[in-house]
């Protein structure tokens, strides 16, 4: 089996609920002749780089599946004549697809991602408590100074001369 990627893009006053069913229509078509789908991404709405039949934005999806050309064929047939679709395109990623590895590397690929949100998290977690424990430290150098000092004692109103006078 081969590997496809089919990414179209979906008018934007279409409802969830029908895009949703777009959605697993092609994916039923991708698995119908003995292909399997391997990752189902919807990327959303997005602007357009320009106007495709009035529209300026558009709901992106992408099918990553293993079939045979036929099976392809018949997903692009059916995209164009779908009204709801404005633009489709698929490429052949790989001629001889192992499923079991690209759903791996997908997921290896998800975890890396995943981690390294995490990763970003706790450093911004940590610049923030950082930056917070040094405002804090700021504002009480700033309340010691400007508490009122101690008052050292008066000086005598005589001052005294050392024993023996003054000669």
């Amino acid at each position: 089996m081969r590997r496809y990627e089919t990414i179209f893009i979906i008018r934007p006053d279409v409802g969830e609920p029908q895009i949703k069913d777009i959605i697993k229509r092609f994916e039923g078509i991708a698995t119908s002749a003995s292909g399997e789908i391997i990752e189902t991404e919807e990327w959303g709405f997005r602007e357009l780089a320009y106007h495709i039949k009035g529209e300026r934005r558009g709901y992106y999806v992408r099918l990553d599946y293993a079939s045979d050309a036929a099976t392809m064929n018949e997903i692009e047939r059916n995209l164009k004549l779908q009204d709801t679709v404005l633009r489709y395109l698929s490429v052949l990623i790989d001629v001889e697809a192992d499923v079991a590895k690209a759903r791996e590397e997908i997921d290896a690929r998800k975890r890396r991602i995943a981690e390294a949100r995490a990763a970003a998290e706790a450093r911004m977690a940590a610049a923030a408590a950082q930056r917070a424990e040094a405002a804090a430290a700021a504002s009480q150098a700033e309340s010691a100074a400007a508490a009122p000092e101690e008052e050292i004692p008066d000086a005598p109103d005589e001052i005294t001369e050392p024993e023996g006078g003054r000669e």
